[in-house]
């Protein structure tokens, strides 16, 4: 890029989104996290989740993000836990996307890397690819369905046997 974007914390060095998908830990979908990675100092990286104001530091823009994404994932199954889940929890979540001032210097910073990235024809849209990803996913858990009721009707066909036998000295 060609301009340094700055926030507060430092300066911009990347943009990035985050999907969280349900999982037997977490039965929700959570809808798609962005995230700016700050230079704060020398060797000294933040890795902001603008909507969850949820950060994560390290030595590299990697070791951030990383550990962001620990906090996150950690946020959210506290927050969804047992009876809270039903309501609180949601209403707690929808008040963490609301913009407020500190967030609104992060999303201008977000969208100025955006356009930026565009003019320089670098894509930050990750949509396509994580339905690829959806798709591919649904295509193997289909494969693994026809295998599933295949073996299903093999066994089935098969003469039902029930054993006893008592050894004699």
């Amino acid at each position: 890029m060609n301009q340094a974007v700055k926030v507060s914390r430092g300066v911009v060095v990347g943009i990035g989104k985050l999907k969280v998908f349900p999982s037997n830990k977490l039965p929700f979908e959570i809808p798609m996290l962005s995230f700016l990675v700050v230079q704060e100092q020398v060797n000294t990286y933040t890795a902001i989740c603008m909507h969850l104001h949820i950060d994560g530091d390290g030595a590299s823009p990697e070791e951030a993000r990383e550990n962001m994404k620990d906090h996150i994932i950690e946020f959210l199954f506290d927050n969804f836990k047992g009876e809270r889940a039903k309501d609180a929890a949601w209403d707690h979540l929808n008040e963490l996307f609301q913009i407020d001032d500190y967030s609104r210097d992060l999303w201008n910073a977000y969208r100025t890397c955006q356009v930026k990235y565009s003019q320089n024809g670098i894509q930050t849209d990750i949509t396509s690819e994580l339905l690829d990803r959806i798709e591919n996913l649904q295509n193997q858990i289909n494969k693994l369905n026809n295998i599933k009721e295949k073996m299903e009707k093999k066994l089935a066909e098969k003469a039902e046997i029930s054993w006893e036998y008592q050894k004699v000295a």
